[in-house]
């Protein structure tokens, strides 16, 4: 029932779980559970990820801008996992831990565009142009207005974009 995913996994995720009494949540799950969904957002995410990784009667993972949390093999290890992975833009936190580091992402891209638009696994050019012109829109629009955050790498971080697109309502 409970295992340990193969690879490396940054040890900060690891005892954050730990520290969440894991075992005894999982120990709570109804053997007769028909469906077991693991979600969170940021941090939340990647502990969802990371106990996904341990339980494996999992029927669906769903993250959002969630950070990267382990290496590829770690990554490899979860293909067992039906995860749907959302990244709301210019989201920061989903581009740490950095890559050069050895950390990968895993699950099928959910990419929020700028408008709000769920693309399923869009080409890295049309990731890339997507963010470069919505952080200058913003930086334009937004970032020098009183009560505002001053880039869209934060402002996409935040819980209520991720809900508003993922319900359509910012088309």
């Amino acid at each position: 029932m409970a295992g340990q995913a193969q690879g490396r996994v940054h040890e900060g995720f690891e005892q954050a779980l730990d520290a969440a009494a894991y075992q005894r949540l999982i120990a709570a799950i109804p053997h007769e559970a028909s469906r077991i969904l693991f979600t969170g957002h940021s941090l939340g995410a990647a502990l969802a990820s990371l106990a996904a990784s341990r339980y494996h009667h999992v029927d669906h993972l769903y993250t959002f801008g969630s950070p990267r949390l382990g290496d590829q093999d770690f990554a490899n290890s979860m293909a067992h996992v039906n995860h749907s992975r959302f990244v709301n833009c210019c989201d920061l936190v989903t581009t740490v831990p950095p890559e050069l580091f050895g950390y990968r992402h895993f699950g099928t891209l959910h990419y929020i565009d700028r408008f709000g638009r769920v693309t399923i696994e869009p080409a890295e050019d049309l990731i890339n142009a997507d963010k470069l012109t919505a952080e200058a829109q913003y930086q334009i629009q937004h970032a020098f207005q009183r009560g505002r955050v001053p880039s869209r790498s934060l402002a996409d971080h935040t819980p209520f974009n991720y809900v508003s697109a993922t319900m359509g309502l910012r088309v």
